[in-house]
């Protein structure tokens, strides 16, 4: 037996593209989120998810319990930020950090687990509580961060520099 398709018509093409469109963009980053990140330098409570933020300026970012997951922030610098400008319980699982400075952050409890940490500069960093769970700190710089209650089962570690300053190359 076989079946006849009738054409579709041009309304119900532009439905069906419409409704992809839409199903597409309830994945992308909330636009007006990312212009009030430049706008007034805080995102707090705020999603982010597989946020483009690569090689971006965000000193003193206020970033407070937002999720920031998969976000790639490459080469973004996160530095030197102060205690009421924090990072704290954000959500930074599997997101792309390599090479980024986070130097003096206060990171605690942000969650890093399987983020992509490599090469990233994280001296003096209060990581106090956080899950960094299957991350990749490879050839990241922990010189001087507070790693008190830290979770880093299954992290990754060669030419790790630990708070310590010794380094730590049990995964190469």
């Amino acid at each position: 037996m076989f079946h006849t398709f009738k054409p579709i018509r041009t309304i119900q093409l532009a439905a069906l593209f419409a409704l992809s469109v839409s199903a597409i963009s309830s994945f992308a980053v909330d636009a007006s989120k990312l212009e009030n990140l430049n706008i007034t330098n805080t995102c707090k409570y705020c999603d982010l998810t597989d946020a483009a933020l690569a090689g971006r300026d965000l000193r003193g970012a206020d970033f407070q319990n937002a999720n920031l997951a998969g976000a790639n922030m490459a080469k973004a610098d996160l530095s030197q930020r102060p205690l009421e400008k924090r990072t704290l319980s954000t959500n930074f699982e599997s997101a792309n950090l390599r090479k980024t400075n986070l130097a003096g952050a206060n990171l605690t409890r942000a969650n890093f687990s399987n983020a992509y940490l490599r090469e990233t500069i994280l001296t003096d960093a209060n990581l106090t509580g956080a899950i960094l769970t299957g991350a990749n700190l490879k050839g990241a710089n922990l010189k001087g961060a507070n790693l008190t209650d830290v979770k880093l089962e299954e992290g990754k570690f060669c030419n790790t520099t630990m708070p310590d300053g010794s380094v730590n190359d049990s995964g190469c």
